[in-house]
């Protein structure tokens, strides 16, 4: 991804805000309409459009992107293009990810091999959906309605009697392969040589967030709570604990 100079306003003038392209635009004519459409209630992916002209003529086409949280990166899932998807340019569109995980683009276009319908042949419509773009979703709870257990706790090798001997940024859903939320329900244990070694986990502002206290040498502390996610920093202090996490539910 390349960045560009943002502009800033003069002295006593204000100051504008930061603006970053989507993607590289050098070779294209314009950018007519872009917009964020639907964030997946479990990837916690952003989808969605642009309208962008690459080329005098029919060649406006409808992008749709993908943001995966943590990530900058604008992914391309599919380009309807003007003059083929379309009989002219594309003008206008939006796009979800039902519930089964299919994308699905409305737009305003010209259909292909059917006669004219409007004044200018432009109509609102629909192409097929793409199954299997995202994950489903249509067990999801609404965000803020409580905390949800997943049918059985998400393990790793990797957190199973880990020795904590500095912090560490955890991507849950890559290490754990659970679906991607922004809280998760956790429990987090620990045992170490000596009393009072803590394992802590949170952010790295905010590292304390759940935090287990060794009771006594060699006995475990067994803790369960909160944590952020997708990403989590775990965390030592006051020794080096052996812990384990568990991914037990969401909120």
């Amino acid at each position: 991804m390349e960045f560009y100079p943002v502009a800033t306003a003069e002295k006593g003038k204000g100051v504008t805000m930061s603006f970053t392209p989507l993607v590289p635009y050098q070779n294209y004519q314009h950018v007519l309409n872009a917009l964020p459409c639907f964030v997946h209630p479990v990837s916690g992916a952003i989808y969605g459009i642009a309208i962008e002209k690459q080329s005098s003529g029919a060649r406006q086409n409808l992008s749709v992107y993908r943001v995966r949280p943590g990530s900058t990166v604008r992914e391309l899932i599919k380009r309807y293009v003007g003059g083929i998807d379309s009989q002219a340019q594309i003008a206008a569109g939006g796009c979800v990810i039902d519930q089964t995980g299919a994308l699905h683009v409305w737009a305003s276009a010209i259909p292909v091999g059917v006669p004219p319908i409007t004044q200018t042949g432009f109509v609102g419509g629909f192409w097929e959906p793409i199954p299997g773009v995202d994950v489903p979703w249509g067990n999801a709870a609404v965000p803020g309605s409580g905390v949800h257990l997943f049918d059985a706790p998400y393990l790793s090798p990797a957190w199973d009697n880990r020795p904590l001997t500095t912090g560490v940024l955890v991507d849950i859903p890559s290490v754990f392969g659970c679906p991607s939320h922004s809280v998760y329900l956790v429990r987090f244990c620990a045992i170490a040589p000596q009393a009072n070694v803590r394992a802590r986990a949170g952010t790295q502002s905010f590292p304390y967030l759940l935090t287990v206290n060794t009771p006594a040498p060699g006995v475990e502390a067994d803790g369960q709570g909160l944590i952020p996610g997708p990403i989590c920093y775990i965390s030592p202090a006051r020794g080096i604990p052996s812990v384990w996490l568990q991914i037990v539910g969401w909120a």
